[in-house]
């Protein structure tokens, strides 16, 4: 939730996602299936508020939360909703970019939510008073530094790290994404951060869809040194294997 990267592929789309929250936190759930509204979707969840910062459902919607807008806010002591709530209520929703257009958001924290909808790109932001929906190019990769942590400097720092990794044409794996972000050692402004046990990375999570049919959701819980790997059966892709079959 504080750090994003989306890498188009020669096989589809790939997502990796780096959770930033105090170690004292309690421990997240790993992800599994859940079955809401009739969509099936798989993320891992926060038991503090029960919500989530990273999901995929069967109908190839993904959504990644980050905190904060385009720049750091000034945090208050209560709000209306949790933002992790939100991305649970999005991810089944059949049009999730039209609900978050729709939904009330007076009262709730300034997020950013990286959205893949639709077989498009979509960075969405609440910064506490307006919403702003940006289409990106999905042939593009990009990465998203959460404005609550890292300033101006920083953001540009990891930007010019992430494309110049990219630039050596590496095969983008959840294994060699996350060995970019443990090769640069900055406990403050890294990757893989630790500032003064107060914020810690403590997870690390990726999406990817290709063109078979499922998507794959790779979770590493840096706390407990655990593994864990979701498959999500895409109605898209079941609809192609449907059509395959039944071909004479």
């Amino acid at each position: 939730m504080c750090t994003v990267v989306f890498i188009p592929t020669k096989n589809g789309i790939f997502f990796g996602s780096l959770r930033d929250e105090s170690p004292k936190r309690p421990t997240a759930v790993a992800p599994k299936e859940y079955t809401h509204k009739k969509t099936l979707f798989v993320s891992p969840k926060d038991p503090l508020a029960g919500g989530t910062w990273i999901g995929l459902n069967n109908e190839e919607n993904i959504i990644i939360l980050l905190n904060g807008g385009f720049k750091n806010h000034e945090k208050r002591n209560n709000y209306f909703k949790s933002r992790g709530i939100i991305v649970t209520e999005l991810l089944v929703e059949e049009n999730p970019v039209v609900a978050w257009e729709l939904m009330d958001l007076q009262d709730v924290e300034p997020f950013t939510l990286v959205m893949w909808c639709n077989k498009n790109l979509f960075q969405l932001v609440w910064d506490g008073e307006l919403r702003h929906k940006i289409l990106l190019n999905e042939t593009c990769s990009y990465i998203w530094s959460s404005s609550t942590l890292y300033d101006e400097d920083a953001k540009i720092k990891r930007e010019n790290m992430f494309h110049q990794w990219l630039s050596t044409k590496p095969v983008i794996t959840t294994q060699s994404l996350l060995n970019f972000f443990t090769s640069y050692v900055d406990t403050d402004n890294g990757f893989l951060i630790n500032r003064n046990e107060i914020t810690k990375t403590l997870s690390y999570t990726s999406v990817e869809i290709s063109k078979h049919a499922n998507g794959i959701m790779s979770y590493v819980d840096f706390l407990n040194n655990t593994n864990h790997v979701c498959k999500v059966p895409l109605l898209d892709g079941i609809q192609k294997i449907i059509g395959q079959n039944n071909k004479v």
